[in-house]
C-alpha cells in the first residue's frame, strides 16, 4: 500500500507525461514518480467531473488537461482511492476496482507499490 512518504513526494512533482499502451495508462511526475493505471479514474477540471478507464486508450484524452501541471498534495483512503490535487480546482482519483487484481501501481524512490482491492 501507499505510505505518507511516498504521498509526500506528490506534492514535490510536476505531471511530465502519459504513456498510453494497451491495457494501461502510465502517468509520469518528473523523474520521480510513475504510477500505470488499469482501474477506473475520475478526473476533475475546474468543476467539470469526467470518467476514464486505464484500460480504455480512448478515455487518455482526459489526462492531458493535467499535463504540465504542478501537484499540490495527494491522498491515500481506506478503499484504495489515491487522489492527486492539482492547483486550481484540478483533480485525478484512481478507483481501485474489487477484482483482486492489480488496479494501479505506484514507482517512486522509496520503490513499487501495487494496490490490489479485494
Amino acid at each position: 500500500m501507499i505510505d505518507e512518504q511516498e504521498l509526500e513526494e506528490f506534492g514535490k512533482s510536476i505531471l511530465t507525461g502519459v504513456t498510453v499502451g494497451l491495457g494501461s495508462q502510465v502517468l509520469l511526475f518528473g523523474d520521480k514518480l510513475s504510477l500505470m493505471v488499469q482501474c477506473p479514474y475520475r478526473c476533475n477540471l475546474l468543476g467539470i467531473e469526467s470518467w476514464g478507464h486505464g484500460e480504455d486508450a480512448k478515455t487518455s484524452n482526459l489526462i492531458f488537461g493535467f499535463l504540465n501541471e504542478k501537484v499540490e498534495s495527494a491522498s491515500f483512503d481506506s478503499n484504495g482511492v489515491l487522489s492527486i490535487f492539482f492547483k486550481g480546482e484540478k483533480s485525478i482519483s484512481i478507483v481501485p476496482e474489487k477484482d483482486g487484481l492489480e488496479s494501479y501501481v505506484l514507482s517512486s524512490k522509496y520503490g513499487i507499490s501495487p494496490v490490489l482491492m479485494i
